[in-house]
């Protein structure tokens, strides 16, 4: 991963909004970050050795959650053009396979979402 752009964030900076345009996939080197959503609560958090971002590598992709750093933040950073040139050098099947398992994420995601406003106290 040499050759990929190094990038920091600050504490408190937002890395993407929900609904922005996926462009790139990032890799965290050091920091915390948390994901939130469309009201701003807290999901879950990303650390040392996980990625997200993944998005990126579907055409049209757009952010389901917002990041924001927690910490002061370096991730190694991917952009779409680089993701998908390194996919275009592997078997025709891995990209429509790697695209499923994403969107299967993404479901998983919005039903763990729904699941939780659903247990959520009321007023």
């Amino acid at each position: 991963m040499a050759d990929f752009s190094e990038v920091k964030f600050s504490p408190g900076e937002i890395v993407f909004e929900i609904g922005d345009a996926a462009e790139k996939l990032y890799f965290v080197k050091s920091g915390e970050l948390e994901v939130l959503d469309e009201s701003a609560a807290f999901i879950s958090k990303v650390t040392v050795g996980q990625s997200f971002g993944e998005q990126a590598f579907i055409k049209g992709g757009v952010r389901g959650a917002t990041l924001k750093a927690i910490t002061e933040v370096i991730c190694i950073e991917i952009s779409s053009v680089e993701a998908n040139a390194l996919l275009a050098g592997t078997s025709s099947l891995l990209v429509p396979v790697f695209e499923a398992l994403l969107l299967q994420q993404n479901m998983s995601n919005d039903l763990i979402l729904s699941e939780r406003n659903l247990n959520a106290p009321v007023d």
